[in-house]
């Protein structure tokens, strides 16, 4: 299986893959910036940054699928 066919194949797998790495990152920005870690502020910036890539991502797929199919 490749990286690319995960989101296709396994979306909820997919979906945690992103929610994890995007709350690590944001937790490691918190820590080095201020010190402390805001969990509602987390999990706001990983709703909101999941659901923005992973919707992207199924529209350009769409996309480039209709591109393809013509």
């Amino acid at each position: 299986m490749e990286a690319d066919d995960i989101l296709r194949e396994r979306p909820v797998l997919a979906t945690a893959a992103v929610a994890a790495v995007s709350a690590l990152a944001y937790v490691a920005v918190q820590v080095v910036l201020d010190g402390v870690v805001d969990p509602v502020e987390t999990a706001m910036f990983v709703l909101v940054f999941t659901l923005v890539y992973v919707g992207g991502n199924r529209c350009l797929r769409g996309r480039a699928a209709d591109e393809s199919a013509e």
